[in-house]
């Protein structure tokens, strides 16, 4: 039996779910502008073009238009049977709109994306072991949440039920706090020289790095945000406060580090350890087209796996490749690496 899933939206987010559920057997139609939809169909994300009176009729909806649009389609998309969802990184605000329209409604926002904008970087294994949150609550009936969660296992995602003011709060101090410090940190260091920026190291660069996202996404992402992102930064401050406060008693911010590194250690993702198991190897290389792929496929084609990689800049013509390797194939990196004429080091 066939499904329809419309998608209101299909940019980025919104065509990577098209060309996911396609893929697992749905039929996909499209809401958004002539361009986008014809490029959607062009890339396979969507079947065909509809319209919101049209969508009204499919077997689910998923709202992926910019957050602060979401409310007003759901006062549009009402009144339905459809069950709808959305993939906005706030949620109180929405839920509390579809559910002041009796809307059947699991809030969703999947904890995968790209810095990548538009329907033509969209990638049908975006959401392929990504948690995937539902926002229930004492109105959402179970058999919607069933049926939302396995279409989410569809993406290939795994879904996590989860309060809408709890979802909140963990993106304001995860995800939106974050952006906010880089924003920072950047002006920061920009005041105190105009010559700052280029002398910057690779802790600082991973640091910053997301203050290069779009502007007008995450202006209107904070801006939706705004009550848990308030509470984050209320506790921020304070903890920054009390840092300042230790500064020069060296126990006391040795202990703060070794906290630090104690909740770093319990995110579970790949640590540069220090202590001789891995080994930083580090590659000049020159600033041209398909450098770093030459260097990666390398050690892939050997066997060699990469377990992290940055990249330190010393100016706009040259730069060093970075690569954390398992410290026993260190040496024979290096040496693949110079036999393919590139100036590999392993650091200390």
């Amino acid at each position: 039996m066939s499904r329809t899933l419309g998608i209101v939206g299909v940019g980025l987010i919104g065509g990577s779910v098209g060309l996911a559920a396609r893929g697992a057997g749905w039929e996909v139609v499209g809401v958004d502008s002539p361009g986008v939809i014809e490029k959607a169909e062009e890339l396979g994300a969507v079947d065909r073009a509809s319209t919101l009176k049209e969508i009204r009729g499919a077997d689910l909806v998923v709202l992926a238009a910019p957050i602060s649009k979401v409310t007003a389609l759901l006062s549009e998309l009402a009144p339905t049977d459809t069950l709808v969802t959305d993939v906005a990184s706030a949620k109180g605000a929405i839920v509390r709109a579809a559910e002041d329209e009796n809307l059947r409604f699991v809030g969703g926002h999947p904890m995968a994306g790209s810095q990548l904008a538009g329907v033509s970087n969209a990638k049908a294994g975006l959401f392929h072991g990504a948690r995937y949150f539902l926002t229930t609550t004492a109105r959402t009936d179970p058999d919607d949440y069933r049926e939302v969660s396995g279409f989410v296992r569809e993406l290939g995602a795994v879904p996590t039920a989860v309060d809408p003011e709890k979802h909140d709060l963990l993106m304001a101090a995860l995800s939106h706090l974050p952006h906010l410090m880089a924003a920072a940190l950047l002006k920061v260091a920009s005041d105190i020289s105009p010559e700052a920026l280029s002398f910057a190291g690779p802790s600082f660069r991973d640091l910053t790095r997301v203050g290069a996202s779009n502007p007008g996404l995450w202006s209107d992402i904070l801006a939706e945000n705004a009550p848990a992102l308030g509470e984050a930064l209320a506790h921020f401050a304070g903890a920054m406060a009390q840092l300042g406060s230790e500064i020069q008693d060296r126990e006391k911010i040795e202990g703060r580090f070794l906290a630090a590194r104690e909740a770093y250690d319990a995110l579970g993702g790949i640590l540069i350890e220090k202590s001789g198991r891995n080994a930083e190897v580090a590659i000049p290389v020159e600033n041209r087209p398909g450098v770093f792929a030459e260097v990666t496929t390398l050690m892939g084609s050997n066997n060699i796996n990469i377990l992290d990689l940055y990249v330190r800049h010393s100016n706009t013509e040259r730069a060093a490749l970075v690569l954390t390797l398992d410290a026993k194939a260190a040496p024979a990196a290096r040496e693949m690496l110079r036999s393919a004429g590139f100036g590999a080091e392993i650091q200390a």
